[in-house]
């Protein structure tokens, strides 16, 4: 396995570690002490703690100035090292530190050897459980994890997930910056870092949480269940507890989805149109609600847009909501499963779905689904210059056998498509213009499945 590189100034020497120590095991020692130290460094956390920016990805400078500064004054060299983890784990073994030694210090020359995890932020037995090839390894499991598992990805080092969301720099190891440093530093006013922070506070929630349900009264409760159906007894792979800062990936879209239903006061809607906002709306949709409004006047329409509040031209629908509100700091992945949470809830006879960008993703992800319990209407504004090469293509053949009607701004982009995806017979039934939606209305929508009660 290749080892970290350090980066160093070439005209800086490596950092002594200072001992009191003489002879031969004293010169032994500080290797790898040195070693182990620079190993287990975190500049930019370190930087956050000391309040000096110049240190955050140099992680010589931010070693030196531990063992000048840092070291004395408490602070937290490593983002998997917290001293009253360590002291506690350390009392259990019968051990204990020496007066006047550095926690950090002893862990690297007497923790490390014991195998004492210093961290809430990693779970050994969980950890090589799912990694059962680093029992065969040359290091102990945190060794690795500390070394290159808290840089990867699909890496969770305990059951509440991966100690982050996302993936590292492309240099995030030669910087020694995994991604787990966003976690500590976050909301990190509002926490003394030389002894926890905001993400060490969220596992050992989860952690308390969990031993709350290992009780003889849970498991009799589980047995008595498992004896109905055996599956109830079968671990998962994932057991996802939701606190803070973790939280299962439907937590927040199913809250958002809520808190849309109870403010437009809808238990059902009939239709749900779904744009983007902002912009006035093309020919295919007013055609669409104008029908709507028309043809079924005491229907509720709700207008849901995706990234603006809804035009003029379609505020005078039953119901208008804006879900860039609610769904504001999500990931797309999250903001559609809450989209798809709102129409499962508010259960709508037709969806209908134009422009939005979320809104299509919806459509090519679950129409195979949703088909089934809705009548799916999908409206493709006509392409101008500045699209280029029109990405609703994509979006229409992608899920145009799953969809009951497709409606067209004009009559030429309707026979356009007609043309260019050789369209059967049955098929060019279910694509229309907007002129036909205005002429016919809503037998112009009544595609193969209707509007489903």
């Amino acid at each position: 396995m290749r080892s970290i590189r350090l980066r160093r100034r070439p005209d800086e020497a490596p950092p002594a570690i200072e001992s009191e120590d003489t002879g031969a095991a004293a010169g032994r020692e500080r290797p790898a002490l040195a070693r182990r130290m620079r190993a287990a460094a975190h500049p930019r956390f370190y930087a956050a703690q000391v309040g000096d920016p110049s240190l955050a990805d140099d992680v010589d400078a931010a070693v030196r100035h531990y063992l000048e500064h840092g070291q004395q004054a408490g602070a937290r060299l490593s983002g998997l090292f917290n001293e009253g983890v360590y002291l506690e784990r350390l009392a259990e073994r019968g051990l204990g530190v020496a007066a006047g030694e550095t926690p950090f210090v002893h862990w690297l020359t007497v923790g490390w050897d014991e195998r004492v995890v210093p961290t809430v932020l990693f779970d050994e037995a969980f950890y090589v459980a799912r990694h059962p090839d680093l029992a065969q390894g040359p290091e102990w499991g945190f060794a690795q994890y500390l070394r290159a598992g808290c840089y990867a990805p699909g890496r969770s080092p305990t059951p509440f997930g991966p100690n982050y969301g996302g993936v590292p720099d492309r240099d995030a190891r030669e910087r020694q910056d995994p991604p787990l440093v966003a976690g500590l530093l976050h909301r990190a006013a509002e926490f003394d870092l030389s002894r926890t922070s905001w993400l060490e506070e969220g596992v050992q929630r989860g952690a308390a949480k969990l031993a709350g349900l290992d009780t003889e009264r849970m498991r009799t409760l589980v047995a008595k269940a498992a004896a109905i159906e055996p599956l109830v007894a079968q671990t998962p792979k994932e057991r996802w507890v939701s606190w803070p800062p973790h939280t299962h990936p439907m937590v927040r879209p199913t809250a958002a989805a809520e808190q849309v239903r109870r403010s437009v006061g809808l238990v059902r809607a009939d239709t749900m149109v779904v744009v983007p906002g902002g912009a006035e709306p093309g020919p295919g949709v007013r055609a669409v609600v104008a029908a709507l409004r028309t043809q079924e006047p005491d229907a509720t329409v709700l207008v849901v847009t995706t990234d603006a509040p809804a035009p003029a031209l379609l505020a005078g629908a039953t119901r208008t909501v804006d879900l860039s509100g609610p769904f504001a700091g999500m990931t797309d992945a999250r903001r559609l499963l809450g989209l798809l949470d709102l129409v499962r809830g508010l259960r709508p006879r037709r969806v209908v779905v134009a422009d939005s960008a979320l809104g299509w993703r919806l459509l090519t992800s679950y129409a195979t689904t949703l088909r089934h319990e809705t009548s799916l209407v999908a409206v493709l504004r006509e392409a101008t210059e500045e699209d280029g090469a029109a990405s609703v293509a994509g979006d229409f053949q992608a899920c145009f056998d799953r969809l009951d009607r497709v409606v067209t701004d004009t009559d030429a982009q309707r026979d356009d498509l007609v043309a260019r995806y050789l369209l059967t017979s049955a098929a060019r039934c279910r694509l229309v213009s907007a002129a036909e939606v205005g002429a016919h209305g809503l037998d112009a929508l009544a595609g193969g499945g209707g509007a489903r009660a």
